[in-house]
C-alpha cells in the first residue's frame, strides 16, 4: 500500500476548509463575534465606573481638572474682557463677577470643597495653586465688595487689574492661551 503524502495533505487542508465555511462554523464566528463585542463593551462600561478619565487627568496635569474645552472658556473670557471695554461702572462690575464665577466653577470642578469660592480657597493649601491663593482671595474679597456694598464703586484700572488676577489663573490652569 502506497501513500502519497501530498494527497494526504491536500485532503486533510480540503477538509479543514470545509469545516471552516461550513453552516456550523458560521454560527460559531457569530456567536464569537457576539461574544467580542459584549466583552469589549463591558471593558469600556468598567473603565467608565472606575473613572479613568480623572485617572488620566491627574496623571497628565497632575490634578484633575474639567473637562471644559479651551474654545468654550475662550468664548466665555472675551465676554468678560468685552465689559472691560464699556465705559460703564456697572459693566466692570458684572466683568470682576463674571471672572469670579468662571474661577469658582474651575475650582469647584477641580475637586475643592466649599459651599462659595471663599471656602474652596480656605481648603487648596498654597502647594496646589502656587502663587495664585491669595491673588484669587484679594480678587474674590473685591467680587464681594461689589455684591455687598450698594456705593462700592469700580474703575476700568480696578476692573482690569482683578480680571487680570483671573486671568492668571486660567492661563496657570492652561484653559486660556
Amino acid at each position: 500500500m502506497e501513500y502519497n503524502i501530498s494527497l494526504i495533505i491536500n485532503g486533510f487542508i480540503a477538509s479543514f476548509v470545509n469545516f471552516y465555511n461550513s453552516p456550523f462554523m458560521l454560527v460559531v464566528k457569530i456567536l464569537i463575534g457576539i461574544y467580542l463585542l459584549v466583552v469589549f463593551v463591558d471593558l469600556v462600561l468598567l473603565l467608565i465606573l472606575r473613572n479613568v478619565g480623572e485617572d488620566i487627568r491627574v496623571g497628565l496635569r497632575g490634578m484633575n481638572l474639567p473637562t471644559t474645552s479651551k474654545g468654550k472658556m475662550q468664548k466665555r473670557w472675551d465676554k468678560v474682557k468685552e465689559r472691560l471695554n464699556d465705559s460703564s461702572p456697572s459693566q466692570y462690575k458684572v466683568a470682576i463677577i463674571e471672572a469670579d464665577a468662571i474661577a469658582d466653577e474651575l475650582l469647584a470642578g477641580i475637586g475643592y470643597k466649599g459651599g462659595d469660592m471663599l471656602e474652596r480657597l480656605e481648603d487648596a493649601s498654597e502647594n496646589h495653586l502656587d502663587e495664585h491663593l491669595e491673588a484669587l482671595k484679594g480678587a474674590h474679597k473685591i467680587r464681594n465688595q461689589i455684591v455687598h456694598e450698594v456705593d462700592f464703586v469700580v474703575d476700568q484700572r480696578m476692573a482690569a487689574a482683578v480680571v487680570g488676577v483671573y486671568e492668571n489663573f486660567l492661563r496657570y490652569l492652561e484653559f486660556l492661551d
